[in-house]
């Protein structure tokens, strides 16, 4: 799987990588007596994923290109802080509509309907 570290630790080893399959996010620490691969924020990483009581975790990570989606965190962040204040906007003018009405109407609509075709 590819992905794009959002954010890391170097010095312990860890990192947050968010995934090509737009899934949860995934977690790379080095625990294991290999050599670790530094990770930094914004490369691209390629690796194999694994799933641990339903956290999902980096195995054997690459680095494909460094840097090549540095700011990607932040832009996420301003893109969501945007929404919020957009969705917030329209709650104002909001309706809620009733799913139980809204059927109630439609069979009313098809009985009328079955009525007048006979």
């Amino acid at each position: 799987m590819n992905g794009v570290v959002l954010w890391s630790d170097a010095s312990q080893h860890k990192a947050v990588i968010w995934c090509e399959d737009q899934g949860d996010l995934a977690f790379y620490s080095q625990d294991q007596p290999q050599a670790p691969v530094d990770l930094y924020e914004g490369d691209l990483v390629c690796f194999d994923l694994t799933l641990q009581q339903n956290t999902r975790l980096v195995v054997n990570p690459q680095v494909l290109e460094k840097s090549a989606c540095s700011g990607l965190a932040q832009s996420l962040n301003a893109a969501q802080s945007k929404t919020s204040t957009e969705n917030l906007c329209l709650a104002d003018d909001a309706k809620v509509i009733s799913f139980a009405a809204k059927a109630k109407n439609m069979r009313r609509e098809i009985a009328s309907r079955r009525l007048r075709l006979g």
